[in-house]
């Protein structure tokens, strides 16, 4: 079940066939409602682990939805939800130790020991990736790498162009040669296509989903300057797509945001003050210690 009912609640809800909905439908969620919902999803996971997806789902919506009101994510209460997204997303595909999960100053809760089970779910997959690159988490973006690629692609759910995503990240994290990197994401690039979409809608491939993929192209390319121009073109075509929303996930660009803390990391010239990324992520300074 989706903890709300607007889009970018759950991940399902603005990223699965049939299920992209316009964010100019979408109505802002209630924070207190949204927090308990994710608090009560941990303390679930104990009695079924079998919640663990949407307890996920909960705490990244929550992250985004916080950065509404703190856009820079400047605030302690903003930055525990993307902790708690990353610890979720890591353990819904990597498996997990018992571990502290710090909502707020006011709220923990312990994450029970969670085997590695990765489900077929390509797009929460992508989203763990995402925040575990934003958070800075090496070692967690290493075993989301690891997760064997035959698994998520079981997800028929998703066009081609997903999976060859997920192919081109977990070479280039892998340390393989580029020129497999370079390759996959061709295959990246080609597969998005319209002719070749069955699922998304080609506003949503255009304007979110390939975004990520042509600003690591200009990444691996070390093309500095075209890549701060390709930056600005993404956030333009968020906003374009969500329009005036006030959907969690219309509040921060998470893959374009993700690149460019890559960028970032890499000493790439680019303006960082910026909408729908958030300062204090994208320049490490709200960072913290992540348990697990």
């Amino acid at each position: 079940m989706c903890p709300g009912d607007s889009p970018g609640y759950c991940l399902r809800c603005c990223g699965r066939a049939g299920r992209l909905v316009s964010g100019a439908t979408a109505k802002a969620p209630d924070l207190a409602e949204l927090r308990h919902t994710t608090a009560t999803s941990i303390a679930a996971l104990i009695r079924d682990p079998a919640g663990l997806p949407d307890a996920f789902a909960a705490a990244l919506a929550l992250g985004h939805a916080r950065c509404a009101a703190d856009p820079s994510a400047a605030h302690v209460d903003t930055w525990g939800p993307w902790a708690l997204a990353v610890q979720l997303g890591s353990a819904l595909f990597c498996g997990a130790q018992p571990q502290e999960c710090w909502l707020d100053e006011d709220l923990v809760r312990q994450l029970p020991a969670l085997p590695a089970e990765p489900p077929a779910d390509a797009r929460r997959w992508l989203d763990a990736f995402y925040v575990a690159v934003v958070c800075r988490q090496p070692d967690r973006v290493n075993r989301l790498c690891q997760v064997p690629l035959e698994a998520l692609q079981r997800d028929d759910s998703v066009d081609a162009y997903v999976l060859h995503w997920i192919d081109t990240l977990q070479t280039y994290c892998s340390d393989r040669p580029i020129n497999d990197t370079v390759d996959k994401l061709i295959a990246t690039m080609e597969a998005s296509a319209p002719r070749s979409l069955t699922h998304a809608p080609k506003d949503f491939v255009d304007l979110i989903d390939y975004q990520p993929a042509a600003l690591f192209h200009r990444l691996i390319t070390r093309d500095r300057d075209a890549f701060a121009e390709a930056l600005a073109e993404a956030l333009d075509h968020h906003k374009t797509y969500w329009r005036d929303s006030a959907a969690p996930r219309a509040q921060v660009a998470l893959g374009p945001l993700a690149m460019a803390c890559l960028a970032y990391d890499y000493e790439f010239p680019f303006e960082t003050e910026q909408p729908y990324l958030p300062r204090y992520l994208l320049n490490r300074e709200r960072i913290e210690t992540i348990p697990g």
